[in-house]
């Protein structure tokens, strides 16, 4: 056995003298109330006459009484004192590195000294530098003249598909601000309450050329707040000119001064000189570009040593409180106390009430800590389930299935079949959890999800792999949905499950069946309602964007066959749900678990991320032309960078130039 607090430190010493004080000063005062009395019972006349005046001698009363209070405050004081049986391990895993990524999205960012574009090649390798850090969380901001900022998030592929749908000809102010930016990444770290307990570092990914404002004074301010920056300087001191990008991606030609001169971008010694102090003042690194490479890798690489070295994984010593039972029974002997007269009753007294309603002001609280529902007073949640779902939040995805699988009876998982017997309707929230179990192992043969359409480095084993998984999770989804004993919302959220699973496996129609099949349940809103309904709209939209690309891949294929031209090169129409680096842009609902009681919602889309189906609605018959038509319109709008990049189009800062 041992103690929660340390008595040996000046705290513990003060608590045990204040207890052992209370303790023994309570009991003496007990010890010295009952010799007063008897002094006093002399006093007032002599005992041998008193006694037949006397109704009943409560001295014995009493004294059970004293000892009662006085073992109930010594319980009290061991309760406090926190006993601790047993013990345990746990594993903390390395999510204390929270990391802003500040990316330059100015005009001079489109020149070609770094291929195929300074911009291009940033935006990818920011991609591989979020996918070598797992575990760590990122914000964003890409700036020009004005920031645009992301917020910290663990959900890095939305990072990546932040910086990925802009373009800088989509920021609504031109120019190089470099100050303001870092200024808006502070404002992330100082948003986000967990940040401050983390490991904090900016990443800023620029061509050195500031126009305005002083970055070294806002990295002062920084470095005052524990944050590192770590400097990526892309292009040379040589003169570089600016291609002329318009909105469609084409090349117009060169950029051009009012005087029609053309626009050119060097790195001069002033601009190397302050990117240098701002790594300096934080305690940061500085990376220049060579030979055409961005130097990203490096910033990559020496965050990843810090994780593995200063921030890995540990596992802590933890032990089983057992304060409940001290307290307990010092709980349970004041209300002996209180039910013991000191003499016998002669009427009924409301004290037997009174204690019955401090016992449940008590026992009522730690019933609710321990998980009890009051509407469900003889269910509680399965101590298989709980330990599954505790294995799944740590990423141990097999584990939480097999424990499933033993608690379900369904067996294990083999060739796409898996059991589907009665308690897999009986317990519904437990076969959910199997389910998302399975999307989790699915998942590691191949690529993540969203990232399915890439078949670069993915072999025809794993794809077999992920789809027997994917197989058996759709049976245990599809006995969800179709059960008559589960709630709707649980049915919504199977359906949803069950879009996911097809989405992996690249089965967009029938991704977006289950996506309109669990709209009819709980239909997506903005700003209100299910967010299941709101998640299965957005990856709706893209799942037809999907198959709409391939519509047009096969398409443009046919059309070549016909007109006996060059064979296609394995390019294709850009698909909005993945880019260069593969990021995935649907969103994924099986981050978090449930348990036999709730489930709880998916992760909610972002800002910044692909358009999504605001307001989706469930399936309307063929003849509702009107209704169709509101949700082509709803699929196909613009985003509000885009809105923001056409209104401010023409914006520039006085005195800063465009570039």
């Amino acid at each position: 056995m041992r103690w929660g607090h340390d008595f040996g430190s000046i705290a513990g010493v003060v608590i045990a003298a204040f207890c052992a004080l209370a303790f023994f000063g309570y009991a003496g005062a007990v010890a010295w109330a009952s010799v007063r009395q008897a002094r006093a019972r002399k006093l007032f006349g002599d005992p041998a006459v008193i006694a037949p005046l006397v109704t009943y001698d409560a001295t014995g009363r009493r004294a059970v009484k004293a000892v009662l209070l006085v073992v109930a405050m010594l319980l009290a004081f061991v309760a406090l004192a926190r006993p601790q049986f047993g013990s345990g391990t746990k594993l903390i895993p390395a999510t204390n590195l929270d990391v802003v990524i500040v990316l330059d999205y100015s005009k001079s960012m489109y020149a070609r000294d770094v291929a195929p574009s300074r911009i291009a090649r940033a935006k990818a390798e920011v991609a591989r530098l979020i996918r070598d850090l797992p575990g760590a969380r990122f914000g964003a901001v890409a700036f020009a003249g004005e920031p645009m900022s992301f917020p910290l998030t663990s959900d890095g592929a939305a990072i990546a598909q932040f910086f990925r749908q802009l373009d800088p000809n989509d920021m609504p102010v031109g120019g190089t601000a470099t100050a303001r930016a870092l200024e808006a990444a502070r404002q992330v770290f100082a948003r986000d309450p967990k940040a401050r307990d983390h490991v904090r570092v900016m990443v800023l990914v620029t061509d050195g050329e500031d126009l305005e404002g002083d970055p070294v004074a806002v990295a002062e301010s920084v470095a005052g707040e524990g944050t590192r920056i770590d400097v990526v300087q892309i292009g040379g001191r040589a003169p570089e000119v600016i291609p002329d990008i318009a909105v469609d991606g084409k090349m117009n030609g060169l950029r051009r001064d009012e005087d029609g001169k053309p626009m050119t971008t060097q790195l001069s010694a002033e601009g190397e000189a302050q990117l240098a102090k701002v790594a300096q003042v934080t305690g940061g690194a500085i990376v220049r570009a060579e030979h055409g490479s961005t130097g990203i890798d490096q910033v990559a690489k020496a965050l990843q040593r810090m994780m593995r070295e200063e921030l890995s994984e540990k596992v802590e010593t933890v032990y089983a409180e057992e304060y409940a039972w001290p307290l307990g029974a010092a709980v349970l002997l004041l209300i002996v106390d209180a039910l013991i007269g000191e003499a016998p009753r002669r009427r009924r007294r409301p004290g037997a009430a009174v204690a019955l309603g401090l016992l449940a002001l008590l026992v009522l609280p730690q019933l609710t800590a321990c998980a009890w529902d009051p509407s469900r007073p003889f269910e509680r949640d399965a101590p298989v389930v709980n330990a599954a779902i505790s294995a799944l939040d740590a990423g141990e995805a097999g584990a939480a299935a097999g424990l499933l699988e033993d608690y379900l009876s369904t067996g294990s998982c083999k060739d796409g079949n898996i059991g589907t017997p009665d308690a897999v309707t009986v317990r519904p929230d437990g076969t959910f959890d199997l389910g998302l179990a399975l999307f989790r192992i699915g998942e590691k043969y191949g690529r993540r999800f969203g990232e399915e359409d890439i078949d670069a480095g993915v072999t025809e084993a794993s794809r077999a792999q992920r789809h027997a998984q994917i197989e058996c999770a759709r049976r245990l989804t599809l006995a969800v949905s179709a059960s008559g004993q589960a709630p709707a919302e649980l049915r919504a959220r199977a359906l949803y499950l069950q879009g996911n699973l097809a989405f992996l496996d690249s089965e967009y129609e029938d991704a977006v069946k289950a996506y309109d099949e669990a709209l009819v349940l709980t239909p997506g809103q903005v700003d209100a309602g299910d967010p299941v309904g709101r998640d299965a709209a957005y990856n709706r939209a893209i799942a037809l964007q999907r198959i709409e690309d391939k519509n047009k891949d096969a398409g443009s294929d046919a059309s070549r066959d016909a007109s006996d031209d060059a064979p296609h090169d394995g390019g294709g129409p850009k698909d909005s749900g993945s880019g260069a680096d593969g990021s995935p842009g649907a969103k994924d609902g099986g981050d978090d678990s449930t348990n036999e009681a709730s489930a709880p919602p998916p992760a909610t889309p972002d800002a910044g991320d692909e358009p999504k189906e605001a307001g989706a609605q469930p399936p309307q018959p063929a003849s509702s032309d009107e209704d169709q038509r509101m949700l082509d319109q709803l699929e196909n709008a613009p985003t509000l960078q885009q809105e923001e990049a056409k209104r401010f189009s023409k914006r520039r800062v006085r005195g800063m130039a465009d570039k």
